[in-house]
């Protein structure tokens, strides 16, 4: 109240009176709102984080396994030892897909029987 008082004991001492109530009502319309939509967003966001929890679970996608070279690496210049390497087994029906399927392009060359061209 001690502002208020000053206040008014300053504009007194004036010829030209202004009316301070619709200033003072101004300020507190406009605090008043500030405050409400403070108070709104601080009611809400609880709920808004648990609508985005349950969409993040909706769409997670499966993680990919964790590499176990991973937990062998204490530090930065430590490299994990490299993966065994897997050998490709032949295939037990034909090695070429012309083999395997039958089928032969046209532009293909074709075997040729070796003949004797001294006769």
């Amino acid at each position: 109240m001690s502002a208020l008082m000053l206040l008014l004991t300053v504009t007194e001492g004036t010829e030209d009176k202004t009316n301070i109530t619709p200033v003072l009502l101004k300020f507190g319309a406009k605090f008043l709102a500030i405050f409400t939509i403070v108070a709104v967003v601080t009611v809400l966001t609880p709920h808004l984080a648990k609508w985005v929890d349950a969409q993040r679970e909706k769409h997670r996608k499966p993680e990919a396994p964790e590499d176990p070279r991973c937990k062998a690496v204490k530090g930065p210049y430590d490299m994990p030892e490299p993966l065994p390497k897997q050998k490709k087994e032949p295939e037990k029906d034909g090695n070429t897909a012309a083999e395997r399927t039958g089928y032969r392009p046209k532009h293909a060359k074709k075997k040729r029987k070796k003949t004797d061209s001294s006769s």
